[in-house]
This record gives structure tokens, C-alpha cells and sequence, in this order.
């Protein structure tokens, strides 16, 4: 049967329309059909669009000559005022790009990771210099995503490196438009003109002038065809790692999509028998605790066959893990109980306050028993850091304790990534190697034991304080310390103090180390 055709000026209903009607709320889509996505477009899709971020070739110069200073500068040279300049002029290139969109907190994680550059020129100690630049790198990656969740965080870690897959396309746009911008180019002809006509006039006077030569020997690397390749490597690597953090900047990832959601709530008693029967658990390990500590060595012997000391040397390593996880159980339950009734948020805040304040006094049990193992065998890195690490769990768990007052926590991710890198900054400016060094020599004065091997691991930050050791000790410990000429470049002002000490007071005879005994 043939369809009745509408007459002149009657509504003609389209399928989209029809479709319109059939759901309210949702708007008909008019216009045509969006073109599929291509390329690094469809490879990330949704969970981090780029929206045709327009190109800076501005930044992409600044980069370049932050690269080519690297490639120039760095070959060769100890961490020092070179890699702190270099990194410095880094982070004022993606600093440029986020600082229009940078509120109060995103400014202050910057000048954060600023000061934790800092240790590059004031320790040489390198395990203090790898963790402030590692920290940096988190604080510094969380301020360009602008989140203060831990995906966030996460998300903004990881987006540093895939942004040199990522910003392709960007960097594609900012090559097309680098021609049309004349000022650029003008800047890159100044720097090449320049550089080369310096290049010519520093040769002849060289030549010309043996202490001029010896300026310039002070100021500039010697240059060679060997190291050429890895001059190029690192200017590749400097400029790639720049560029990345400046796309970040302008087209961080949708944090937001990435993030899980809030998944159902789970009944009452499946999150609290749980929580309560740990709880339990652990006042049961503190009861044992106090126990041992009042009930005197007779009691520990006779029940444990260990002495008091051998007791407590025990344990603080599984009291760490214990507080972690602890961490972990909090953040899982305060997401998944409900909290809908008054009943429930009251029982949320007793059980997982109560935790809490019980993880803390195992923490503090825990600092207890390597006090005691350090002042037994002696103070090295690994308990410095260990004391360290238990401390920021303490303080992140009275963060835990307070967001759980008002039930509401999402601040407490990035404040404790902040509240761990200011002790990681406060634990390098106070020397940390120096520190051992002291406490090991203290202990050398009371019980007359000194590991003098490990004490030869220290850094240079550890001369000064070693040379005040007796002989034959002295000269056994800094024989392997060696006096080095510094440049700008790789100057220090720890290698700066041991050299001092070592140029005035140097080592002595070390034929007798071999059988000198370590404690």
C-alpha cells in the first residue's frame, strides 16, 4: 500500500526527531557527523584530548637552547652548578607555559621543586641528590595535571614521559607555524651568528694570550669529535623531556575520566568486623609490648629464650609494613562503607580513628627499637632513611585521623606527597652523611666500636666530620678521598669542604688499615 503523501505546509517528522521525542532530556544531534579520530587522537581517545593545542614555537626555541646549553655543558662534569642551571632553565621553560593557568597550590608545588633541585650543589652525596630529584619530579608532575588525587598524581607521573608519543601532533603545529613566526627565527639567526662569532674571536685569542686560554679553559669544556655523539644524545633527551613537560602543561590528561568511581557501598558489619578484628589484633601486639617492658629480662628470657636487647632489635621492619597497610586498609574502607545514616559515620570515624591512633603508637614502638638497634651497631643510611620513612607515616596518618573528622580526605593524598618531600628538603640540607659520621663517632667515644669500612662509603659531605676521628682511624677513612680540581661547571659545596680538609690535613700512613679491626 502506497504512503499518503503529507500536504503543503504540514510538519514532516524526521528520524531524529522521532528519536528526540521517544527520550526526553536529550537533545537531537543536528549538523553532521563528527570525523572519526586518527592517529594519536584514537590511540589515547578521551582520556587525553588534545583539542588542537595550538603550537608555541617560542617555547620550542627556549627548549632547543636549553638543550644545546646541556649538550654543551654537561659531558664529562660531576652534578654541580651545571646540571642545577640546566635543570633550573628546564622547569622555567614548562614553568612559562603553566604558570597562566597556575593557581596558589600550583605554585607553590613549583617553587617546592625548585628548592628540591637545590641538593645539586650542596651535597655529594648522590642516594640524597637521586631521592630530591625523584621527589621533585612527583611534585612538580602532580602541579602540571592540577589534581590532588592520587590518580591524579599518578596520571600526571606517567603523562611526562608518554607525552613524547602524545605531543606529536602538537609539535607538528608548532614546526608549521615556527616559519610564519619572524621573531623566532630572528632569535635563532642572533644565537648562531653570536655563538659563532664568539667561537672565532675565543680561538684567536687563545692563541694570542696563554692566561686568556687558561679563562677559557676554566669557562668552557674542551670540545672533540669523540664525544660528539653523546653531546647530540643529550641534547635530543633534555629538549624531548622539555617539550614533554610544556604539552602537559597546555594539554594536561582528563584526569577526571580516568579516575574510578565511587564504587557501591557495602553493609555495615562486612567493612566493620573487619577493621574492628585488626584493631583488636594490634592491642593485643601493644599489650605484648608493654608486657616486655615492664615485665624485666627474667621474664623475656624465661618466656622467649631472647634478651632484652635481642628483643627489641627485632621487628621494626614488620611494624613498617604492618603501618602501611594499614594506610592502604583506611583507604579502601573510607570508599567503600556507606556513610547515608549518622550511625555509620559515627561507627567509620570510631573504628578507623581508633586504628589510627593504634598504628601510631606501633610507630612509635618502631622508632623505639632502631633507636635502640642503631646506639647497638652503629648508624648508617638505610636507618636514617628507615626513621625517616616511619616518621612521614605517623604524620600521614594524623592527616588521615583529621580529614576523617569531617569525612572528607581528598586533600590528604597531595598534602602528604608535600609533607614527604619538605622532610626529604630538610633532610638534605642537614647533611644527612655528616650526620651518620657524628653519630657513629659519638658511639666510638662511649663503647670504643666504629665500623671504619663503611664509614669510608660516606660521601665527601662526611670529611669534615671524619677528620676529627683519632689515628690511625683518621687517615684510614680519608685515604680514599681525593682532592679535585673544580670548574663552575661541576663546583659543589661539599666536594669544596672535603677538599679544604683534605689539601690541609691529608691522610697519613695507611699500611696498617688492612689488620686496623672494624667494629
Amino acid at each position: 500500500m502506497s504512503q499518503p503523501t503529507p500536504s503543503v505546509g504540514a510538519s514532516t517528522v524526521t528520524v531524529s526527531e522521532r528519536q528526540a521525542r521517544s527520550m526526553p532530556g536529550r537533545r537531537p544531534f543536528i549538523g553532521p557527523l563528527p570525523p572519526p579520530l586518527t592517529g594519536m587522537d584514537a590511540l589515547f581517545g578521551r582520556a587525553w584530548p588534545d583539542r588542537r593545542t595550538p603550537g608555541r614555537p617560542r617555547l620550542v626555541v627556549a627548549a632547543a637552547v636549553v638543550a644545546a646549553s646541556a649538550a654543551l655543558i654537561l659531558p664529562g662534569s660531576e652534578p654541580g652548578a651545571g646540571l642545577l642551571l640546566i635543570l633550573l632553565g628546564a622547569s622555567g621553560v614548562v614553568a612559562s607555559a603553566l604558570l597562566p593557568m597556575a593557581n596558589r597550590k600550583t605554585m607553590a608545588a613549583l617553587v617546592l621543586a625548585a628548592l628540591l633541585l637545590t641538593p645539586i650543589v650542596l651535597r655529594d652525596a648522590g642516594w640524597v641528590v637521586a631521592l630530591c630529584l625523584l621527589a621533585a619530579f612527583v611534585v612538580a608532575a602532580g602541579a602540571l595535571v592540577q589534581s590532588q588525587s592520587v590518580t591524579g598524581m599518578v596520571v600526571g607521573a606517567l603523562a611526562v614521559p608518554m607525552a613524547w608519543l602524545r605531543g606529536l601532533p602538537w609539535l607538528r603545529r608548532c614546526f608549521a607555524t615556527l616559519p610564519n613566526s619572524a621573531r623566532a627565527w630572528s632569535l635563532v639567526r642572533t644565537a648562531v651568528i653570536s655563538l659563532g662569532l664568539l667561537m672565532i674571536f675565543g680561538a684567536l685569542f687563545s692563541s694570542a694570550d696563554a692566561l686568556f686560554a687558561q679563562w677559557m679553559r676554566a669557562v668552557l669544556p674542551q670540545l672533540s669529535l669523540d664525544d660528539l655523539p653523546f653531546r647530540v644524545a643529550i641534547f635530543v633527551l633534555v629538549a624531548a623531556a622539555t617539550l614533554a613537560g610544556v604539552f602537559v602543561a597546555l594539554a594536561p590528561p582528563a584526569v577526571q575520566r580516568l579516575t574510578p568511581r565511587r564504587p557501591r557501598p557495602v553493609g555495615r558489619w562486612e567493612w566493620a568486623v573487619p577493621v574492628a578484628a585488626v584493631a583488636g589484633l594490634f592491642v593485643t601486639f601493644l599489650a605484648a609490648q608493654l608486657t616486655a617492658l615492664f615485665g624485666g629480662h627474667d621474664y623475656l628470657r624465661r618466656t622467649t629464650g631472647l634478651t632484652y636487647a635481642e628483643y627489641v632489635h627485632q621487628g621494626f621492619g614488620q611494624m613498617t609494613v604492618a603501618a602501611a597497610i594499614v594506610l592502604l586498609l583506611v583507604a579502601v574502607v573510607a570508599r567503600r562503607a556507606p556513610r547515608r545514616l549518622a550511625a555509620d559515620r559515627l561507627l567509620l570515624r570510631i573504628l578507623l580513628g581508633g586504628l589510627c591512633l593504634l598504628t601510631l603508637v606501633i610507630i612509635a614502638s618502631a622508632l623505639y627499637r632502631i633507636q635502640v638497634y642503631e646506639q647497638a651497631y652503629g648508624f648508617t643510611r638505610l636507618r636514617l632513611l628507615v626513621t625517616a620513612f616511619e616518621l612521614w607515616l605517623g604524620i600521614v596518618l594524623l592527616l588521615v585521623a583529621t580529614a576523617g573528622v569531617r569525612l572528607r580526605g581528598i586533600w590528604v593524598p597531595k598534602a602528604a606527597v608535600f609533607v614527604g618531600a619538605v622532610m626529604l628538603l630538610g633532610l638534605a640540607w642537614a647533611n644527612p652523611d655528616s650526620m651518620i659520621a657524628e653519630r657513629n663517632l659519638e658511639r666510638f667515644s662511649t663503647t670504643g666500636d666504629i665500623d671504619w669500612r663503611y664509614l669510608q662509603e660516606l660521601s665527601a659531605d662526611a670529611v669534615p666530620t671524619l677528620s676529627t676521628l683519632p689515628e690511625p682511624y683518621r687517615s684510614c677513612v680519608l685515604s680514599q678521598f681525593r682532592v679535585g680540581r673544580q670548574t663552575w661547571v661541576d663546583w659543589n659545596l661539599g666536594r669544596q669542604r672535603a677538599d679544604a680538609v683534605v689539601i690541609t690535613q691529608p691522610a697519613g700512613d695507611t699500611s696498617g688499615c688492612y689488620s686496623l679491626r672494624s667494629r
